[in-house]
């Protein structure tokens, strides 16, 4: 049922944020210790490694500012249900699948780049557009080229605006019963699948 596959879809994105959270705070925690230790070492009279302490600083801005990342691209994507239809910069939206989708591609060890593309909109559901884009991804790391990298890029292409993903393995098709064409269908949308690339298309009206 549609309904779910998008409740489904939420809760796989919020489950792989929490892993990232967590993974930001247990470093944190860790350098919190150790910063924890230099302190004791210092009351015992022990001399403070300047090194040591400008390290752990600059490990914590780090894992600060990883943080921050995480939940500016989860209040994104919280704010793709506000609205049921308006223009989406298609550029944007596949910036957001790729950063919801970067943790699985690291466990699939499969790199993402979002490039800068062109500024493209299309008139869709922005939560849905999101859903199809990181979709498409998740069929994407499945079969990577030889590079394991795969670029997604909006641009404005000859059958209306489009965001392909590149880096691909060969170019099996995609079977028109495959619910993948579904999903993309539902938003006006057709997907192509050519040499090492998959398309996403919105044909001009």
């Amino acid at each position: 049922m549609p309904a779910n596959d998008d409740l489904r879809f939420f809760g796989t994105v919020c489950a792989s944020v929490s892993h990232e959270l967590k993974n930001v705070l247990a470093v944190m925690h860790e350098q919190a210790g150790l910063l924890g230790d230099l302190a004791l070492m210092a009351e015992r009279g022990m001399p403070l490694d300047p090194c040591r302490l400008a390290a752990a600083a600059d490990c914590l801005l780090k894992q600060v500012r990883r943080g921050d990342a995480i939940l500016t691209n989860i209040s994104r994507f919280a704010h793709t249900t506000d609205a049921s239809a308006k223009p989406v910069d298609l550029a944007e939206a596949a910036s957001l699948a790729v950063a919801l989708c970067r943790r699985r591609a690291d466990m699939r060890q499969v790199c993402l780049a979002a490039e800068p593309g062109q500024a493209v909109c299309a008139a869709v559901d922005p939560f849905l557009a999101v859903r199809l884009l990181a979709s498409c991804l998740d069929r994407a790391m499945d079969a990577p080229g030889a590079e394991k990298t795969i670029r997604v890029a909006a641009a404005d292409s000859p059958d209306g605006p489009a965001v392909t993903l590149a880096g691909l393995a060969g170019d099996a098709a995609i079977p028109d019963d495959d619910p993948l064409r579904a999903l993309a269908a539902g938003l006006g949308a057709r997907l192509r699948r050519e040499a090492a690339s998959l398309s996403v298309i919105w044909p001009r009206p």
